[in-house]
């Protein structure tokens, strides 16, 4: 049946006092403000997030998304174009340089966690085995090239200026008494590289996504060095976007005794956590 004319004009009378200025109804939050994206690698970054930190958010009443991402030039793109609300994947020296090459505008937030580098090889037992013109896949990308020079110069397989550190390249080889050579490759795809050199240098994660564990490793960086301040995994946003309180609340969790306690029972010494948890 059809609405009366007085039926229809009260009707229109309530539209248009909906459309003035102070009648709205009371709105939800919106969600935009309660969901959280993260982008982060598998192993140990997206374990860590979907575990402790998904719940200990829940209870603060937010919802975590969680994108995850094989190539390291990925997640911070997607976070500059606003595709994600932070990331959680890389260490200052890579956050730096990525930032640098793209002319981004990048924060760092907390850090979390270290993932000592080590030295892996199908074909050798020990370093001591390595021989003359031996090959050596190293990471590709600038921070973990550096990091795998400084590794190999510890094990006496090369020696570097004095003045290479955090950014050492291959020019900054000075002395290379064996003659190795060196292959640099994408961090994901080292593991490809194992059985075809005598030597792979790879990070912490990409040896645990692949079986890998420290205890495999013919050599690694030492723990509890100023190494592992250097390359502390951190939670990246947007510069300027720090105080958010979803991402606050995001950090909390990420620097959290359930995380902290988590890494540990969960990594053994492959991922090591930087942060004294936070006091509720």
């Amino acid at each position: 049946m059809l609405p009366s004319r007085r039926d229809a004009l009260i009707l229109a009378g309530a539209f248009a006092l909906a459309l003035l200025p102070g009648c709205e109804a009371p709105s939800a939050p919106e969600e935009s403000e309660t969901s959280i994206t993260v982008g982060a690698s598998h192993t140990p970054h997206a374990l860590i997030l979907d575990g402790p930190v998904r719940s200990l958010l829940e209870a603060e009443g937010y919802h975590l998304d969680i994108v995850e991402y094989e190539n390291y030039d990925e997640p911070d793109a997607a976070l500059v174009e606003g595709e994600l609300d932070a990331t959680f994947y890389e260490h200052r020296p890579f956050l730096d340089a990525w930032t640098a090459a793209h002319g981004a505008s990048l924060e760092a937030l907390v850090s979390v966690h270290y993932e000592p580098l080590g030295v892996y090889s199908e074909r050798l037992d020990s370093m001591a085995g390595v021989e003359k013109g031996a090959t050596v896949a190293i990471p590709s990308d600038p921070a973990n090239r550096a990091r795998a020079l400084l590794l190999l110069e510890q094990e006496r397989l090369i020696t570097l200026s004095d003045d290479a550190s955090t950014d050492a390249i291959p020019a900054n080889i000075v002395e290379n008494r064996l003659g190795i050579k060196l292959v640099e490759v994408a961090a994901e795809e080292l593991p490809d590289q194992l059985g075809e050199v005598e030597l792979v240098v790879m990070p912490g994660n990409v040896a645990m996504e692949n079986g890998h564990s420290l205890t495999d490793a013919l050599a690694q960086e030492p723990v509890g060095s100023l190494l592992s301040d250097t390359y502390a995994n951190l939670l990246v946003v947007r510069a300027g976007e720090g105080d958010n309180p979803k991402l606050q609340a995001l950090a909390r969790a990420l620097n959290s005794q359930e995380v902290h306690d988590y890494i540990e029972q969960s990594f053994g010494n492959n991922i090591v956590p930087v942060f004294d948890p936070i006091e509720e």
